[in-house]
């Protein structure tokens, strides 16, 4: 403002003062009216008058002022002493339809610009700086250094792991609750994302516990068209009475407004074994358009099966999924009954399985079935008789209660419906229980750590119950007392516990996700483990049997040297709805209130001085063209 002053005030002198001339006789001034103005005009002392040149070049010297002073239009951002950054990185963040780049380097461009202002009046004097994705991660806690921020944002690295913004919510509320006094208030949650995340826990939407959250969105705006087709499901099963069969099932995605014809992919090991026509409909207010994809192949050995589809869209990593698949193997199941023979239909439908082998004894009084059990077969079925106790293999109960798990007595006799389920656990999917009628059985009064999977009046009649040597299974009600047995799900429930609770006969595979914690077996010997894929690591293993790998952020195939097959390889695929649908989202739903988002150029700050520099020139030019002007006439 000073310098503006002064440079007003040094033009409007200089059109006070004038240059002393010599007085000289002449025969007429008719001709020297001009000089005379001019004189008149650098007269010192003399009233100023009005000249058009004079007001332009205020207005130039005024804007170049202002210019100088580097005015910004002040952002959205909330304000406060202290500011959390949320930044998402997870995979729909990889979507290369922003100027940018990519969407996660919007983010980190605009955290950067808020990292600018740090300091300023009304700005946040420290800022806390967390990248989130499947788990939250602090990468510098609350700091005022400029340089250190920047360097931490910029350090943040693209994954494809789904969003948990329930967890990031949950980190961002324990740093918001400790404040620095009693009296200061709680620091603003700053969330930068394009609104891809998994669906809130609860009813009432995310929660943050404390401080109020801002919703930046990066990305295009809700309602634009975007380019996308993923895979958000893939997964196989051997067919059980021929295990050399392959059964292969995905699911395909379409972000996009309009309806697609792609082609799908298979190949295994490599090699192109299957290439097929899919139709993808639109994207609507649902969901992304989707379509199924089933294919059966002839794979007599393990190998690496893969399935891509689409081409030249907006976020390739979820073009390609992939899965191990074992060799073809059955389980050896021990099948221990009552004195009077097993249950005919249970008897009749493991037979059906076509297991490798199938063992059905009596019961004793003595524990030998058990203990060969334990060493010769992947799964333990008592029907009716109770285990004495568990053996060090997975089990599977109808009709008993295993050892140290109490029973509920029945509150009314009859017929009973089971009333829920969890429909989210592996062992039950694809398992309708609407129809069931049983009846004979309360409620089983479940230890701590079990987990019930189904629910009748009385409480748990289906439950989990893990030891650190194995899964076991309980079906409190006997088979022959309820109509499971005329149903279908009784066959897929079975089915689901063989994949589940056996390994050397599990016969699906399911791709699993980056951010997984996996662990694998450690060979005799080996003093490290030597990760090489998309993401490369080691780990110092030496005497362990079992090891953690680090964090796998990204998609891929990795090997794994000097782990126990089949965990000397890992196939990881991004598999996600949510990421794969990379249109933005207009809103979050945060403790029960919709928190809408603000687009990164209404939230960024706007630097003014380049407008007034232009605005300056162009002031500066319309004064000189005045001038000529006023020269010619």
């Amino acid at each position: 403002m000073l310098a503006g002053a002064a440079a007003v005030s040094a033009l409007i002198l200089l059109y006070f003062l004038k240059l002393r001339r010599r007085r000289l006789p002449i025969a007429s001034t008719l001709l020297w009216l001009r000089a005379t103005e001019d004189l008149q005009a650098n007269a010192p002392f003399q009233r100023l008058r009005f000249s058009i040149l004079l007001l332009l070049q205020l207005l130039v010297v005024a804007t170049l002022a202002a210019a100088l002073a580097r005015p910004v239009l002040e952002a959205q951002t909330p304000t406060a002493a202290r500011v959390i950054l949320l930044i998402d990185h997870s995979g729909s963040m990889n979507a290369t339809d922003v100027d940018a780049g990519s969407r996660l380097d919007a983010a980190k461009a605009q955290a950067g610009r808020i990292v600018s202002r740090l300091g300023r009046r009304s700005e946040p004097a420290q800022l806390m700086v967390v990248a989130f994705a499947r788990h939250p991660q602090v990468i510098c806690s609350f700091e005022h250094n400029r340089r250190l921020l920047l360097e931490a944002i910029d350090s943040i690295e693209p994954t494809d792991e789904i969003a948990d913004l329930d967890k990031a919510l949950a980190l961002a509320g324990v740093f918001a609750r400790r404040r620095e006094s009693a009296t200061a208030p709680a620091p603003k949650v700053v969330l930068i994302s394009d609104g891809g995340v998994e669906e809130p826990t609860e009813p009432g939407g995310f929660f943050l516990g404390d401080g109020e959250l801002r919703f930046i969105r990066v990305g295009p705006d809700p309602g634009e068209a975007v380019n996308n087709i993923g895979i958000a499901a893939f997964s196989a099963r051997r067919d059980y009475r021929n295990p050399s069969r392959l059964l292969l099932f995905a699911r395909i995605v379409n972000a996009g407004p309009e309806p697609i014809n792609s082609t799908a992919t298979l190949r295994a090991d490599g090699e192109p074994v299957a290439i097929s026509a899919i139709h993808l409909p639109a994207a609507d207010d649902k969901g992304p358009g989707q379509t199924p994809f089933s294919h059966t192949l002839e794979l007599d050995r393990g190998a690496v099966v893969t399935i891509s589809c689409g081409g030249d869209d907006d976020l390739p990593g979820d073009d390609t999924a992939a899965l191990l698949i074992r060799p073809p193997a059955a389980a050896r199941i021990a099948l221990i009954h009552p004195s009077g023979g097993p249950d005919p239909f249970l008897s009749g439908l493991l037979e059906a399985v076509a297991t490798q082998r199938l063992v059905k004894w009596a019961d004793t009084a003595d524990e030998d079935p058990l203990l060969r059990a334990a060493e010769e077969f992947d799964l333990v079925i008592f029907d009716r008789v109770p285990a004495r106790r568990w053996p060090d293999v997975a089990t599977l109960s109808f009709g008993v209660a295993g050892t140290g798990i109490g029973v509920r007595a029945e509150t009314r006799p009859g017929g009973k419906r089971i009333l829920s389920w969890d429909r989210q656990h592996p062992l039950m999917r694809h398992v309708s229980l609407d129809g069931v009628v049983f009846s004979g059985f309360g409620a089983f009064e479940l230890p701590s750590g079990a987990r019930p999977l189904a629910i009748g009046p009385d409480g748990p009649v289906i439950a989990l119950v893990a030891d650190r040597r194995a899964d076991h299974v309980l079906v409190g009600f006997e088979l022959a007392k309820s109509n499971w047995p005329v149903d279908v799900s009784i066959a897929v429930f079975l089915q689901n516990v063989l994949e589940g609770l056996t390994l050397p006969g599990q016969r699906s595979a399911a791709a699993s996700q980056p951010g997984l914690q996996i662990t694998v077996g450690v060979v005799p010997g080996s003093r490290r483990l030597a990760i090489r894929g998309p993401q490369n690591a080691t780990v110092d293993v030496s005497g362990a049997s079992q090891a953690t790998l680090p964090t796998l952020h990204r998609a891929g195939l990795y090997t794994v040297q000097g782990a126990l097959p089949p965990m000397d390889r890992i196939a990881l695929s991004m598999l996600s709805d949510v990421e794969s649908d990379i249109r933005t989202r207009p809103s979050l739903l945060v403790n029960a209130r919709q928190t809408p988002a603000a687009a990164v150029r209404s939230a960024a700050a706007l630097e003014l001085w380049p407008a007034l520099a232009a605005a300056a020139f162009g002031l500066l030019l319309l004064e000189w063209i005045v001038y000529c002007v006023r020269m010619r006439g």
